[in-house]
């Protein structure tokens, strides 16, 4: 019998009454230009049991392509939706700050007309700007939940202080705080964010999380492809030469000592295992983290895919979970 997806229960996030799956598909690289090969490959994580699908404002035509997929299949109810949006105009880095509650409606309004829906199930806020009084956020984005046109909402890139700073506000004035987080998380640790603006979760984080109850939807949850082996520590010293902008932040980023340990750790335990890939470990090891953790993937194929859900299998030990990072 074929792995499928497996399926949290309903009360994962607060205000979202729909099953969401154990593993959520990424969709920021959709295109109007693959609509075929990409309801394909969404027509195969439903049938293995997908249910919940990342997508974001600033992601091209991603929310197009998920209306589009809805539409035909009619299963909009079926399906939980996350987007995210809020980000100042010239600058993906923050949140904006001048006209925080007009943007935020305008996001919401464009998301709705490209993903042909009169409401999302989870709002994220895709980064966060320090400055901005969380009260403000709150307050509007309980007047959104109010609208209907969100069922729940969150931060992607925020640090647990000010979520906890808003739940506390949320609290005290009978309003509806933060239900979940969208942050990094994965078994290769960045030496820096990636882009302006990105939040990895540290042990900090993840006792955070442990103790708050908050799921934390894990983006990059596969390190952005470092664990395929393409990449090799000689490349560091090429770093200079390197002309393709994301290939070089690749190696600035991953291609640390530790990492390639935790790559050469992942690629022996997938032997010990019985043939699973470097990839497939390293997804599983987000999958045991004793936290509430739903992970991000983004397969372009159907084997991608498959590959994923294989994951789902993998059974780790405690002291296999520990090795894999380092003993840490």
């Amino acid at each position: 019998m074929r792995t499928m997806i497996k399926i949290e229960n309903t009360q994962l996030v607060k205000g979202v009454k729909k099953p969401i799956s154990r593993l959520a598909l990424g969709t920021a690289w959709f295109s109007l230009k693959d609509r075929d090969q990409i309801f394909e490959l969404m027509d195969a994580y439903v049938a293995y049991g997908g249910t919940t699908l990342d997508t974001g404002r600033i992601y091209g035509e991603s929310e197009e392509v998920i209306g589009l997929w809805m539409e035909e299949r009619a299963n909009r109810e079926k399906m939980v939706v996350i987007t995210k949006g809020g980000l100042a105009e010239n600058d993906f880095g923050r949140l904006a700050v001048e006209n925080l509650q007009d943007k935020i409606e305008k996001d919401i309004t464009q998301s709705l007309e490209c993903l042909r829906t009169d409401y999302v199930d989870i709002f994220f806020l895709h980064r966060d700007t320090e400055s901005v009084p969380v009260a403000e956020i709150v307050d509007y984005l309980n007047a959104e939940l109010e609208r209907g046109r969100i069922h729940a909402y969150g931060g992607s890139n925020w640090k647990p202080y000010r979520v906890d700073a808003a739940n506390e506000y949320a609290d005290k004035h009978g309003l509806t705080g933060f239900a979940a987080v969208s942050n990094n998380l994965s078994l290769a640790v960045p030496a820096a964010p990636f882009y302006p603006g990105l939040v990895s979760i540290d042990k900090a984080g993840e006792r955070w999380h442990m103790e708050t109850g908050i799921p934390l939807f894990a983006w990059s949850s596969q390190a952005r492809g470092f664990f395929t082996g393409r990449y090799h520590p000689e490349m560091r010293n090429e770093v200079n030469g390197i002309q393709d902008r994301f290939l070089k932040r690749m190696v600035e980023v991953y291609c640390t000592d530790e990492n390639f340990e935790r790559l050469r750790r992942a690629q022996k335990m997938g032997e010990r295992k019985g043939g699973y890939s470097a990839v497939q470990v390293a997804l599983a090891w987000v999958l045991h983290r004793p936290l509430a953790v739903i992970p991000i993937v983004g397969p372009r194929t159907k084997e991608e895919l498959i590959s994923c859900v294989a994951a789902l299998s993998l059974k780790l030990t405690e002291s296999e979970i520990k090795w894999l990072n380092l003993g840490l």
